[in-house]
């Protein structure tokens, strides 16, 4: 089964509604937001992130936030956290780098959200694919990751 097909099995399991959109492959979430015609904080950034102790978790942002390193360490428990290396994203997460979906039940990884995001109506992620997003509600997304909130 693919990640995308896992991705559907548990939003139809948890009943939650969501739309797919179709488009070009894209690698950025400005791109994403200009494909899509959203605004770009309405997009989700899934970043994997590699803590001092070598523990992968993924930062789940805004699309228009950068990360706050610093805030991010702390958040997790850590004292320093980098960005995991794309061959190890690939292994652990089933996908490349820039579509990472904002879910650790597959890996499993431990998830961390800005609470920004629980703020907005809906939020756009990609499923484990470049030329695909999802639209749902952004609480129900909260539902679904069980994330610590940061």
């Amino acid at each position: 089964m693919t990640l995308e097909e896992n991705i559907i099995e548990i939003l139809k399991k948890n009943k939650i509604d969501y739309e797919v959109f179709e488009h070009e492959p894209v690698f950025t979430n400005p791109a994403m937001a200009t494909a899509l015609g959203v605004n770009e904080a309405e997009t989700v950034k899934s970043l994997v992130l590699m803590t001092k102790e070598k523990e992968m978790v993924v930062l789940v942002l805004p699309g228009d936030q950068r990360v706050d390193w610093k805030a991010a360490a702390k958040g997790i428990g850590t004292k320093k956290v980098t960005f995991a290396k794309p061959e190890q994203v690939s292994e652990k997460v089933g996908c490349e780098v820039g579509c990472v979906p904002p879910f650790g039940q597959f890996a499993p990884l431990s998830i961390y959200m800005d609470t920004a995001l629980t703020r907005k109506d809906y939020v756009y992620f990609n499923p484990g694919v470049h030329d695909k997003s999802y639209k749902l509600k952004a609480w129900d997304l909260k539902k679904l990751c069980s994330p610590k909130l940061l």
